[in-house]
């Protein structure tokens, strides 16, 4: 029987990164996106199925589980990197946004989807992470705090479904190559009066690597996150981030 996997914010970047794999690994392949052009181009390209869905927004979040209904591979890639500026300068508006799409909305699809996988006795759900979350990150105090919430939602659901048949991992990714870390990079150059050459320099630093992961990276640790030879792999806080520190 032909596995089915559900990917949200996949229009782009990471999230489409993962399609791409999943549907040359033989899955049957759902995104979402808040982007309709781009997620339908998405679809039409690689021949999967596309629900448009705000993730800021709980009811389409239930819809679209409603909708895809279950799956054998959730993956909330959803997130939002939120504002750059020091905690005394951030709006609760802002700090809220980023809450809701970095942790409710994950919180909510697993929790939906959860409902489904118990009665199957089967599942994986992977919840994006981020370096960011394993440190005091200057500036990105929004961003760091709902990646460490959705460490903690993690490991707590993990123990919950685990003798139910279904594994709970988050993975953390540090700088990956593409827009969004283009306008992170922007951002952090404009916060801090620097070139972007050198704003890019302070993120490559950081990454004993010194190169970005590539999306394609991160794609290939998810799906084998959902294989037989993982199957004993639960709870856990998985890097990909080029020896971050």
């Amino acid at each position: 029987m032909t596995k089915r996997i559900l990917i949200t914010a996949a229009a782009a970047g990471i999230g489409a990164a993962i399609a791409r794999r999943a549907k040359a690994d033989g899955y049957d392949v759902i995104i979402s996106d808040v982007d309709q052009e781009k997620g339908e181009q998405l679809a039409k390209e690689v021949g999967l199925t596309f629900v448009r869905c705000d993730l800021a927004r709980e009811a389409e979040v239930v819809s679209l589980i409603g909708q895809v209904g279950l799956v054998d591979l959730l993956v909330n890639n959803g997130g939002v990197s939120g504002p750059t500026a020091p905690v005394a300068e951030v709006s609760t508006a802002d700090w809220e946004r980023v809450f809701a799409v970095n942790v409710t909305a994950t919180f909510v699809a697993c929790r939906e989807m959860v409902r489904l996988m118990r009665p199957a006795g089967r599942g994986t759900i992977v919840n994006m992470s981020a370096a960011a979350a394993k440190i005091g990150y200057p500036n990105r105090a929004a961003y760091a705090a709902s990646k460490r919430a959705v460490l903690g939602l993690t490991a707590s659901l993990a123990r919950e479904v685990g003798a139910d048949g279904i594994r709970v991992n988050a993975v953390l990714p540090a700088a990956v190559r593409g827009e969004r870390m283009d306008t992170v990079i922007e951002r952090y150059a404009t916060a801090n009066g620097v070139s972007i050459a050198q704003a890019e320099a302070t993120y490559l630093r950081r990454q004993v690597t010194g190169r970005f992961i590539e999306p394609e990276e991160i794609a290939a640790l998810i799906l084998f996150l959902a294989t037989d030879e993982a199957r004993s792999i639960t709870g856990e806080f998985i890097s990909i981030d080029g020896g971050f520190e």
